[in-house]
């Protein structure tokens, strides 16, 4: 991939590291931001038109090989790249404003605009939801965003419970010790659907 080290607008995206629980990837570290402005410059304005967070589309934006992490990841790249182009939705990005991207004739963001930017108010919370209890792990700020997370992914589907992941776990792989409390934390929830959403 040609790198643009002179393009002086960077899109940052927000790189979540995440780790296997049974068949459930969960994230154990806090969000990380990567410079993903070569990716955004090789597309058309088809592809970043269709551009959808946690989606192939958005994983591509980040190797995470290059990072050095083989397992499961989701990358959160639309609110960023609304904010690279200064727009309310992605269809609102013109043919013209991306070919001046890729021409580098961007200036550079003010570095005190991204205040929108909230990743580090978001943590790790894991939900049961379907008759079966599935699992369902996202990042969100708190129990409201992330069972609208969950209701988005599984359109329908009633949710059983919400916990958030204990943040001593962050930076941390999961243990097996780790794994039987996730367990045994989903298992209570799910006995006790109402005091879950409470």
């Amino acid at each position: 991939m040609k790198t643009h080290s002179n393009i002086i607008r960077r899109l940052l995206v927000t790189f979540v590291v995440q780790e296997w629980i049974g068949n459930t990837a969960m994230s154990f570290s806090p969000p990380e931001q990567v410079d993903a402005t070569d990716h955004l410059l090789s597309l058309t304005l088809k592809e970043l038109h269709s551009v959808k967070d946690r989606d192939g589309s958005s994983d591509d934006f980040v190797d995470a090989v290059a990072w050095g992490h083989y397992g499961p990841f989701e990358v959160r790249v639309v609110d960023a790249l609304l904010a690279y182009f200064e727009v309310s939705q992605l269809g609102d990005i013109t043919q013209q404003m991306l070919d001046a991207a890729k021409a580098g004739e961007l200036p550079a963001l003010d570095a005190k605009v991204p205040d929108a930017h909230r990743s580090h108010l978001l943590q790790s919370w894991m939900l049961t939801y379907g008759a079966n209890a599935l699992l369902f792990a996202c990042e969100a700020e708190d129990i409201t965003h992330a069972i609208e997370q969950c209701e988005k992914a599984h359109p329908g589907e009633t949710i059983i419970g919400a916990f958030k992941v204990p943040t001593a776990c962050l930076g941390h792989s999961p243990s097996t010790d780790l794994v039987d409390h996730v367990r045994e934390l989903v298992t209570l929830q799910t006995m006790q659907p109402t005091a879950a959403l409470d």
